[in-house]
């Protein structure tokens, strides 16, 4: 059994499969961000206003709360929706659905472990990174190994489904 940096030199709807995924995570990265900017933006916004207003100290608004922040709305936006309907919404633009081994929508504990790296995008990186450079499913990450589930495409691309040309005989 080879891995799926093996695999993917050579499959063109392995190859498909992945950009489409990593198109899906910057969709939803983005509208986790826009989010998380807006949720910051009016919860902290009149304790910005009281703490001039008061003198209280500035390090209570500390800069670094934002990407914690994005972290956590990121790994719930990624497990609720995909619990609630299988898909998030990049998933669902790149024609992509969420789902246990045996075919279900994913269970919200499945959703949250198959999610938990996208709390921090190096940990995301490192989760596509160790499910790529280990036996088993290419198109599984670790998370979804331990958490039972797969992402599966509901069309197949037609860039994939384009055959290469045969080798020039020799």
């Amino acid at each position: 059994m080879s891995t799926g940096f093996e695999k993917i030199a050579s499959d063109s709807n392995l190859q498909d499969h992945w950009i489409r995924r990593l198109i899906a995570f910057i969709i939803d990265s983005i509208i986790a961000w826009i989010a998380t900017t807006i949720i910051v933006g009016v919860v902290f916004l009149p304790l910005i206003v009281l703490a001039a207003i008061t003198d209280l100290p500035w390090f209570v608004f500390n800069p670094f709360t934002f990407p914690f922040f994005a972290g956590i709305l990121s790994v719930l936006y990624f497990a609720l929706l995909e619990f609630w309907y299988g898909w998030t919404f990049g998933k669902r633009i790149m024609s992509l659905r969420t789902i246990e081994t045996n075919g279900q929508k994913p269970s919200f504990d499945r959703a949250l472990i198959r999610n938990i790296s996208k709390i921090y995008w190096i940990l995301a990186l490192i989760d596509v990174i160790i499910g790529l450079a280990t036996l088993g499913d290419p198109h599984q990450k670790i998370a979804d190994r331990f958490a039972g589930t797969t992402v599966t495409s509901k069309t197949v691309s037609p860039s994939a489904s384009t055959p290469h040309p045969p080798p020039p005989p020799t």
